[in-house]
C-alpha cells in the first residue's frame, strides 16, 4: 500500500454534483464487502477491525482461504503511518498507547485477488487456472475510517488522499456534518477524478440489506455531495469497474472502496 505524506494537497473542493437524497430502491451489487470499524483509545489501546462480509458493521471471522489477501490495518497520524497488530479474532487489530486530541485515519487494503465464475461456482483463480471460467474479474478493495480523538475536529489531515487505488476522499471532517446537511466528498481513482462513479451509502441499523439509504453519482471532477439522513455510523461505498488489461486472465478489474464515519447531531 503506498501512503503519501501528509503534507501533500487536499485536492479540489467544492463542484456540482449529482445525487438522490431519498430512499435508493436499487438493490445493493456489492457481494462481500470490506470496511474498517475503529474507535478512540481506551484504557490505553487503540483497537480496529476489519469488516468483511454482508452485516455492516459488525465484523465476523475471516475465512481461512482469504485471510491472506488482507493487509495489516494501518494508523494514519500527522507524525506517519503505523501498522497495527493482529491480535485475538482474525479480523482485529490494535496498538497500545494513547492518541492525543485530533482527527486520525484507519486504513485497510484487499490484495488483487483474482476470482472465477463457472460450472462449479466462484474460485480464487484467473482464466489461465480455470479455461472453463463464464467470467473473470481481479478484485481490488480499499477501506478507510475516520477516527475523532477527545473531540477532534481536524480537516488538514484527514482531507488528504492516500494513495489507496480507488479511493473516498473527504473534504470536511465528518465530526462538522449534521444530519440532512451536504458532506462533500471526491472519488479519486489512481490518483486522478474517478468521473461518473456511482455512490451508495446506508447506516448501522439500515432494516433492509438488500437496499441502500443513500444513492448518488460524482460529477466529472469526482465529487458528491452525500446527504446522511440521520445521526448515525455510515459507510459510503464505492465501485468502478473496467476492462482488464490482460484478457488472458480476466475480463474485469473490479475496484471498491469503503468510508465509514460517525455523524453525530
Amino acid at each position: 500500500m503506498r501512503v503519501f505524506s501528509s503534507k501533500m494537497g487536499s485536492g479540489v473542493m467544492g463542484g456540482l454534483c449529482l445525487f438522490v437524497f431519498c430512499l435508493s430502491m436499487i438493490p445493493a451489487v456489492y457481494a462481500h464487502e470490506l470496511w474498517i470499524n475503529a474507535e478512540a483509545p481506551k484504557n490505553g489501546l487503540f483497537r480496529a477491525d476489519i469488516g468483511y462480509g454482508h452485516a455492516f458493521p459488525k465484523p465476523e471471522p475471516i475465512a481461512a482461504d482469504r485471510v491472506h489477501i488482507f493487509e495489516p490495518l494501518q494508523l494514519v497520524t500527522p507524525d506517519g503511518v503505523t501498522t497495527l497488530e493482529q491480535s485475538g479474532e482474525n479480523y482485529a487489530y490494535q496498538k497500545k498507547g494513547n492518541l492525543k486530541k485530533g482527527s486520525y485515519m484507519v486504513i485497510g487494503f484487499y490484495k488483487p485477488t483474482f476470482w472465477s465464475n463457472g460450472p462449479d461456482g466462484w474460485a480464487q483463480t484467473d482464466r489461465t487456472q480455470r479455461p472453463d471460467a463464464v467470467y473473470v474479474e481481479e478484485a481490488i478493495m480499499c477501506a478507510k475510517t475516520i477516527v475523532n480523538v477527545q473531540g477532534g475536529t481536524d480537516d488538514n489531515l484527514i482531507t488528504k488522499p492516500v494513495g489507496q487505488r480507488l479511493e473516498i476522499v473527504p473534504m470536511i471532517n465528518p465530526a462538522k456534518v449534521k444530519a440532512e446537511e451536504k458532506f462533500p466528498m471526491q472519488v479519486l481513482c489512481d490518483g486522478k477524478p474517478a468521473k461518473a462513479v456511482n455512490i451508495v451509502a446506508t447506516f448501522a441499523g439500515f432494516s433492509d440489506k438488500n437496499y441502500n439509504a443513500f444513492q448518488g453519482q460524482t460529477d466529472l471532477k469526482g465529487h458528491v455531495d452525500f446527504i446522511p439522513l440521520k445521526d448515525g455510523y455510515w459507510v459510503v461505498k464505492a465501485k468502478h469497474a473496467f476492462e482488464h488489461p490482460d484478457k488472458a486472465k480476466a475480463d474485469e478489474v473490479v475496484l471498491m472502496s469503503t468510508f465509514t464515519f460517525q455523524i453525530n447531531g
